[in-house]
Protein backbone atom coordinates (compact mmCIF):
# COMPACT_ATOMS: atom_id res chain seq x y z
CA UNK A 1 0.00 0.00 0.00
CA UNK A 2 1.42 3.30 -0.63
CA UNK A 3 2.03 6.00 1.70
CA UNK A 4 1.66 9.40 1.21
CA UNK A 5 2.84 12.80 2.76
CA UNK A 6 1.70 16.21 2.03
CA UNK A 7 3.39 19.28 2.69
CA UNK A 8 2.24 22.62 0.73
CA UNK A 9 2.45 22.43 -2.74
CA UNK A 10 3.98 18.80 -2.86
CA UNK A 11 2.52 15.48 -2.45
CA UNK A 12 5.42 12.40 -1.94
CA UNK A 13 4.60 9.23 -2.89
CA UNK A 14 6.25 6.11 -1.10
CA UNK A 15 5.17 2.72 -2.93
CA UNK A 16 6.98 -0.31 -2.77
CA UNK A 17 10.68 0.98 -4.05
CA UNK A 18 9.79 4.07 -5.80
CA UNK A 19 9.30 7.26 -4.33
CA UNK A 20 7.13 9.79 -6.51
CA UNK A 21 7.29 13.97 -5.98
CA UNK A 22 3.66 15.28 -6.96
CA UNK A 23 3.89 19.02 -7.47
CA UNK A 24 0.33 21.59 -7.71
CA UNK A 25 1.19 23.52 -10.44
CA UNK A 26 3.36 20.71 -12.48
CA UNK A 27 1.68 18.38 -15.34
CA UNK A 28 4.79 15.77 -14.48
CA UNK A 29 6.18 14.19 -11.51
CA UNK A 30 9.67 13.23 -10.43
CA UNK A 31 10.44 9.60 -9.54
CA UNK A 32 13.44 8.11 -8.20
CA UNK A 33 13.92 4.43 -7.09
CA UNK A 34 15.41 3.80 -3.30
CA UNK A 35 18.01 2.74 -4.10
CA UNK A 36 19.41 5.57 -6.00
CA UNK A 37 17.09 8.30 -3.48
CA UNK A 38 18.96 10.84 -1.35
CA UNK A 39 18.09 12.82 1.48
CA UNK A 40 19.82 15.64 3.23
CA UNK A 41 18.97 17.45 5.98
CA UNK A 42 19.73 20.55 7.56
CA UNK A 43 18.46 22.64 10.87
CA UNK A 44 18.21 26.31 10.09
CA UNK A 45 16.86 27.90 13.41
CA UNK A 46 13.40 26.15 14.39
CA UNK A 47 13.24 24.74 10.88
CA UNK A 48 14.44 21.91 8.80
CA UNK A 49 15.69 21.99 5.57
CA UNK A 50 15.29 18.83 3.08
CA UNK A 51 16.53 18.17 -0.10
CA UNK A 52 15.35 15.08 -1.74
CA UNK A 53 16.86 13.51 -5.04
CA UNK A 54 19.51 11.70 -6.60
CA UNK A 55 22.11 10.69 -4.37
CA UNK A 56 26.00 11.50 -5.67
CA UNK A 57 27.66 9.83 -3.29
CA UNK A 58 27.59 9.49 0.74
CA UNK A 59 26.65 13.35 0.49
CA UNK A 60 25.65 14.75 -1.87
CA UNK A 61 21.77 15.14 -3.37
CA UNK A 62 21.43 16.21 -6.46
CA UNK A 63 18.08 17.72 -8.14
CA UNK A 64 14.96 16.43 -6.60
CA UNK A 65 13.11 19.22 -4.38
CA UNK A 66 13.94 21.12 -1.07
CA UNK A 67 11.56 21.65 1.58
CA UNK A 68 11.25 23.46 4.78
CA UNK A 69 9.65 21.60 7.43
CA UNK A 70 8.42 22.87 11.01
CA UNK A 71 9.72 20.24 13.74
CA UNK A 72 6.15 18.70 13.48
CA UNK A 73 6.34 18.46 9.97
CA UNK A 74 9.50 17.44 10.10
CA UNK A 75 8.48 14.57 12.62
CA UNK A 76 5.78 13.09 10.40
CA UNK A 77 8.43 13.02 7.27
CA UNK A 78 10.82 10.82 9.46
CA UNK A 79 8.39 8.41 9.71
CA UNK A 80 6.76 8.91 5.97
CA UNK A 81 10.93 8.29 4.79
CA UNK A 82 11.53 5.58 6.80
CA UNK A 83 9.50 3.30 4.82
CA UNK A 84 11.74 4.22 1.66
CA UNK A 85 14.75 3.40 4.00
CA UNK A 86 12.98 0.13 4.96
CA UNK A 87 12.17 -0.57 1.34
CA UNK A 88 16.00 0.30 -0.38
CA UNK A 89 17.07 -2.13 3.10
CA UNK A 90 14.56 -4.66 2.31
CA UNK A 91 13.95 -4.80 5.58
CA UNK A 92 10.47 -4.18 7.63
CA UNK A 93 9.52 0.12 8.96
CA UNK A 94 9.33 0.51 12.41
Amino acid sequence: MAAEFELGDYILVQDGRTLEIFHRISSESTRYHVAFLGVDVKPRGDEFRVRIGARNGDDQVLGGVQLSMNPEQFARFREFIALAIAARDHTHAP
